[in-house]
């Protein structure tokens, strides 16, 4: 088992160097790709727009972090108004806070020199200014061709939904009318004087400020900190800093605004009921005054006094009690009112610490869901869970406040029947100083109450004075140098390796999924047996049969010759040999030819049989006819003596197939085929036969019981693998008694030869007249 694994971790690692060869062989292809490339990187940078980007550091305020000066500010409003950082930077991309910026600041008007190939925008040295003569609150989707003729400006309306040219011509600065919308555009010729063709494009703020929330980032600088780095991508370098300082100081702009809502509401609240006090006690010091003078009274008795003190402290507790109810049934009106928008003003008196604490986390629940609702579509399931927790808080305080006006309503039953007491002593005081008491006890509880809220209204003047943005921009956005993409490093890289991947991919795909033979592991694999020979292509065609031109190609053939010979080693008598291949053209009458004329060295004898009897090539090839031939002798109409002919310059002998006839299948299995090759065997050494292809007909199959040896052709990059397995399989099947392989039609500039296969010549001159027509083959080659 270990061997098995070693094995097979052998052939891993054989097929990875194969592989690296393969990539080795074809460098030609691999430099042509990379210098395509590299013009296309500098092609890529020269026409594409680039995108700078520029970043600003924001500081928020976290009440967590910030100690005992945020606990003495937070001690003036019962209110909570901490941050959640993460919310935070979603208002920083949130869309109406970026259209605030891009009307208030135009971004949406962009200004273009038309080229030749693109438009190039201007930002800065602007020679044209559209302004906006009507409400530009909705304007957008314009594109306008300007061309400046001497005193006048030719406008033409280039994306008009009527598709119709509408050409304006005025002068700078007068009004004109596009639709419903009035412009006029400014221009200042000394900034260019060369007259141009430009073009304002005027982009809808609703859809560019989707567009541009796309282009902002943002991102804690770290964990434990609080600052944020914002970004922006824009495709004007001036431009990423200027947008980028103007919503950041629109941010700090929002979220003043919003903290100042919660103290002008307060001080608006505390302001209406001093009002109402003062006038109340002003009645009731006038009422003292009358009543003085209607009596002539100067002081009260001591035990009126003591009275008086008596329901006075009563009186102070019940009027406790009375606006707490009265606190608690403003809280239930806020709370059962959905369409209230907080903050709540800020509670008076002495209220449950607990219900303060709802009423904070209500609050923040609230705001948090406004601030998401700014940058999140109203069917979020964010939103939807915000929802959810403001229902649960607000059930809660409402049980929580119905509890509490039951024990509150019980506390000032007994407060009040205290007061009857009181008063019941009271009477029996002379009644007009019983009237002094009651018109005291009043002024007196008016008095302290409107004390107690002119140092609430003071405590909210103090918080709305002191209040400043949380925010501070620590490091402003700046103008970049350089653009953020196209980077120049990247994109040779991306080239480059493209270009090597795809060449690789190109390789792999010829090598690994080509459906052709090309390499003799394929054929010992399938065939499971070694291929006995490798002929390499004959490049200059050569049909000459001579045994003294010693080429490379006479070297292999001499080499199969040897093979053969061990093959046939148990085998004394002569040797009938058939030759045939899975398809037409793998090379099987071009290799009968020439191994039966290796045979005859030694003063062998060899005969050829022409037995493809449905498209004969052997007679052709060799410039013989075949007339008259094997179907002449298997029919009697012809002698053996008549059909055997001598090939000229050799020392072969050969019998043509003769006419094409009807019925090759009856003809071959005939009991005259069989003494044919009986008769040959007695006159010849080696009897050679050239078939039909064994994938197509089966001749070869019907001759196998005659024949002593089978030799089956597989052409280098012109067998399908199909075709040679199911040869394979008919090989296995044990069809023929002998066979072998020969890997036929090498190219001797591809890839295997070059690694794999040695090739020479003994024609040192014949070498020497093929070294540059072969090196420019072997440059095609390799590229393709």
């Amino acid at each position: 088992m270990n061997r098995n694994k070693d094995l097979n971790n052998k052939n891993a690692l054989i097929d990875l160097g194969d592989l690296f060869k393969k990539l080795l062989f074809h460098w030609p292809l691999y430099l042509i790709v990379l210098l395509i490339a590299t013009a296309g990187a500098l092609t890529y940078l020269k026409y594409a727009r680039p995108r700078y980007m520029s970043s600003a550091k924001l500081y928020l305020k976290d009440e967590k972090k910030n100690g005992e000066e945020s606990d003495m500010l937070k001690s003036l409003s019962i209110f909570n108004n901490g941050k959640n950082i993460e919310n935070e930077m979603e208002v920083l991309k949130s869309p109406i806070l970026v259209e605030k910026v891009i009307r208030e600041n135009r971004f949406n008007v962009r200004y273009f020199q038309k080229g030749a190939f693109r438009n190039e925008e201007i930002y800065d040295q602007n020679p044209l200014q559209l302004n906006f003569l009507s409400d530009s609150a909705r304007v957008g989707n314009y594109k306008l061709d300007i061309t400046p003729d001497k005193n006048l400006l030719n406008v033409k309306w280039v994306n008009n939904p009527k598709d119709e040219d509408i050409v304006f011509h005025v002068h700078s600065g007068d009004p004109f009318f596009i639709g419903k919308d009035r412009f006029s555009i400014t221009y200042h010729p000394s900034i260019d004087p060369s007259n141009h063709t430009f073009r304002i494009q005027v982009d809808s703020v609703e859809e560019l400020a989707y567009d541009k929330i796309d282009d902002i980032g943002t991102a804690l600088v770290n964990r434990d900190a609080t600052v944020v780095m914002v970004t922006y991508e824009d495709r004007v370098a001036a431009r990423t800093a200027n947008f980028l300082n103007a919503l950041l100081d629109a941010y700090n702009e929002y979220t003043l605004d919003d903290k100042n809502r919660v103290a002008l509401k307060t001080i608006r609240f505390l302001t209406i009921r001093i009002d109402s006090l003062r006038d109340e006690l002003g009645f009731l010091e006038k009422q003292e005054e009358r009543f003085k003078v209607q009596r002539g009274i100067t002081d009260i008795e001591g035990s009126s006094k003591l009275a008086l003190e008596q329901v006075k402290e009563a009186d102070l507790k019940l009027n406790d009690a009375n606006m707490q109810l009265s606190v608690f049934d403003q809280v239930e009106s806020y709370i059962n009112d959905p369409g209230t928008d907080y903050p709540f003003a800020p509670v008076l008196g002495n209220v449950d610490q607990a219900l303060t604490g709802m009423i904070n986390r209500y609050e923040e629940l609230l705001k948090e869901k406004k601030r998401l609702s700014l940058s999140l579509q109203p069917g979020s399931m964010i939103l939807q869970n915000m929802d959810a927790q403001i229902s649960d808080a607000r059930n809660t305080i409402k049980n929580y406040i119905s509890g509490y006006k039951r024990n509150a309503g019980v506390a000032q039953n007994q407060m009040q029947t205290k007061v009857n007491q009181i008063q019941a002593k009271i009477a029996n005081i002379p009644a007009y100083e019983r009237e002094y008491i009651n018109i005291k006890r009043q002024q007196s509880v008016k008095e302290n109450l409107y004390l107690h809220l002119l140092k609430k209204k003071e405590e909210a003047a103090i918080s709305y004075a002191s209040n400043v943005t949380d925010n501070k921009v620590l490091a402003p956005a700046f103008i970049p140098a350089k653009p953020e993409s196209p980077k120049k490093t990247l994109v040779f890289v991306g080239f480059l390796a493209a270009a090597l991947v795809l060449c690789t991919v190109y390789i792999y795909i010829k090598y690994f999924l080509n459906n052709r033979v090309l390499d003799k592991s394929e054929i010992e694999q399938a065939f499971g047996r070694p291929v006995m020979a490798e002929i390499y292509q004959d490049e200059t065609g050569q049909k000459d049969l001579s045994l003294h031109n010693r080429s490379v190609l006479l070297e292999q053939i001499f080499n199969l010759r040897t093979n053969l010979r061990f093959l046939l080693n148990e085998h004394h008598s002569p040797a009938t040999i058939m030759i045939t291949s899975s398809i037409s053209g793998e090379g099987k009458t071009f290799m009968t030819a020439h191994l039966g004329n290796a045979l005859t060295v030694n003063n062998k004898k060899a005969i050829l049989l022409e037995l493809d009897l449905r498209k004969p090539k052997l007679s052709r090839s060799l410039g013989l006819d075949n007339q008259v031939g094997i179907t002449s002798y298997l029919v009697e109409s012809k002698t053996l003596e008549e059909i055997i002919k001598k090939v000229p310059g050799t020392d072969l002998h050969m019998i043509s197939s003769g006419p094409i006839p009807p019925n090759p299948v009856e003809l071959i299995e005939s009991a005259r085929m069989r003494n044919l090759l009986e008769t040959l065997k007695q006159r010849y050494d080696y009897i050679l036969i050239d078939t039909a292809p064994i994938g197509i007909v089966s001749d070869a199959k019907s001759l196998a019981p005659y024949v002593d040896c089978t030799l089956f052709m597989v052409r280098y990059n012109f067998t399908l693998k199909s075709k040679m397995a199911a040869v394979a399989e008919t090989v296995r099947d044990s069809f023929f008694r002998k066979s072998g392989v020969i890997f036929n039609g090498i190219e001797q500039d591809s890839f295997y030869p070059y690694y794999y296969y040695d090739h020479y010549s003994y024609s040192e001159n014949a070498q020497k007249e093929k070294v540059w027509s072969s090196l420019a083959k072997k440059m095609k080659q390799r590229i393709a």
